[in-house]
Formats: structure tokens, sequence, C-alpha cells
């Protein structure tokens, strides 16, 4: 797990030196994976080691996975899995064997240097802290906005800045936006709004070692078509942002998780794809590189 760990504060300072404008990068797409099993269902958010290759992930009803992904110049080919556990409770039973009112829903995961996981639960909206993915958990305190989100637009994503203030995010915007939830002191509060656009809600979001917010956003067309888009902005002045990539309707499934990892010369992101336990959808795997 230690293969997680950011970078140095003093490595975050000088990257941020090196990073270009916002508006002068874009992302290109470099590949897409179908992951074609049936064993795993609903995968949600995704965290990866510095070269790729290393991954834990969550599925949406309430079970984690870690793994390496096989690589061939650059592409991801093959699937490996080490690691299939179900999320446990605060009672320490399985959060999957309570489906009535959906307490197993995890949607986001951030990873910190020593091997602390947070996961956000989007029904029953709240974070939980794990020291490792077999320990029972311990639910943060809760902002009291987060009940008042309407049901499957909770909490969707969690995020670690390097500086280790941790953030979530609901799939809903309110009237000013996107709200940005920080937890630091032992309590979570609003920062500022991120700027909602076009129907996108945000499923899935990952900092970079300079501490640039990328968020991945879908929308849904007619029940039918998926549509996702990539946006990058500086957690302070969350008013500006870029996007960076947009796909077209249709085009990929249910993409909801996203990593960002690479080298302090080269940006990359991976998303992944919610198959929704449906046998018409897949688990895809997408990789980018953010370039000049």
């Amino acid at each position: 797990m230690t293969r997680f760990a950011k970078l140095t504060r003093i490595w975050v300072a000088w990257a941020c030196l090196w990073a270009a404008p916002l508006s002068a990068q874009s992302l290109v797409h470099t590949g897409t994976f179908n992951w074609e099993t049936r064993a795993v269902v609903g995968l949600s958010a995704l965290e990866l080691s510095e070269d790729g290759q290393d991954f834990v992930a969550i599925g949406d009803r309430g079970w984690y996975l870690a793994g390496q992904l096989t690589r061939e110049d650059g592409q991801v080919t093959d699937v490996t899995i080490d690691s299939y556990l179900p999320l446990l409770g605060t009672n320490g039973l399985p959060v999957s064997a309570r489906r009535l009112g959906d307490w197993s829903d995890a949607e986001g995961l951030a990873i910190a240097p020593d091997g602390t996981m947070w996961v956000s639960f989007e029904r029953w909206a709240r974070v939980v802290r794990y020291q490792g993915p077999q320990d029972r958990g311990t639910v943060l305190p809760k902002h009291p906005d987060f009940p008042t989100y309407r049901e499957n637009r909770q909490l969707e994503s969690v995020a670690l800045h390097p500086d280790g203030t941790l953030y979530a995010f609901a799939e809903a915007a309110r009237r000013d936006g996107f709200a940005i939830y920080a937890y630091q002191d032992g309590q979570w509060a609003v920062t500022g709004h991120i700027p909602a656009s076009k129907r996108y809600a945000i499923v899935g979001a990952d900092f970079d070692s300079a501490g640039r917010l990328f968020l991945l956003e879908r929308r849904h067309f007619l029940g039918q078509w998926w549509q996702n888009r990539i946006r990058v902005l500086d957690v302070d002045r969350p008013e500006s942002t870029t996007i960076l990539w947009t796909s077209g309707m249709g085009d990929y499934d249910n993409l909801e998780g996203l990593a960002v990892w690479g080298t302090p010369t080269q940006t990359r992101l991976t998303v992944v794809a919610d198959n929704n336990g449906a046998a018409s959808e897949i688990s895809q795997i997408l990789d980018f590189e953010l370039v000049d």
C-alpha cells in the first residue's frame, strides 16, 4: 500500500513550478480495456500506484478489490485480482449484508501515504475511515448538508489533497454549484463551490501531486446514453475550471471512478466504468495522458 504514497511537500512545491497553465493543456485518450468479467460488479472508485500498475478499487455493492493492471506499451491488457473483500460496517459485518436502505452503496475512495482509506457512501450519506481493508471502519462526523441531498445524488467522491486535507463531493449541484466539503480538525466545512453546467454530475475526483483537482463528470440522456467529461481546477479558486476532455454521447459505458498517477514530468489519468451488474454493460478501463 505504501506505493500509493504521495510525494513530499517539497516535491509538490517544485511540481507547481513546472506545471503548465491549465488552459494550455488537454487530455489525450490513449487506450481502452474492456474487462469482461461478471465476478466484479459496479466499480465506482479507483486508486493507482505511481507506475499505473497496482490498484485498489471499490464496488458500489460494498466490496474492496486490489491487484495489478498488466500493461503493454502503456496500455492495459489484463487485470489480476489479489484481494476481493467485503467492506465492513461499524459493527464488523459486511455492509453488503444490509441492502435494505442500501448501506452498501460505496462510491468514493481516497488513500493516504500510510494506507489509511476513506470511503464515501452515497445513500445514508457518510464517509468512513478504514485503517485497512479488513478494518470495521470509523464513521466521520457528518456535515448537516449530507442527509439533505436527494436519493441517489449524495456523496459520490472523496479525494485527498497533498497537504493532507480530505475533500468530499456530492453528485448533485446546489444553487451555487457543487459544494466543496473539506475535512479538517475533526469537522467538515464548505470552502467554496464548483460551477455546474450542462446537467453534468460529479462522479469521480482526484488530486495530482501539484494539488490540482481533476473531476470526472457524467450526464445521462433518456436513460439510454452516457456522456462524460473531465475538468481540472484549483480547489482554492474553484470558480475557474478547464474542460480537458468530453466524450461523445454513448461512446462509453457508465464511467464513475478516476485515478491520477504518473511521473514528475508526465500526468496520466485512468477511469473505470460501473457495469451496474447488467449483462449489456462492461467494466471498462480508460487511460489518458495530459499534454501541452
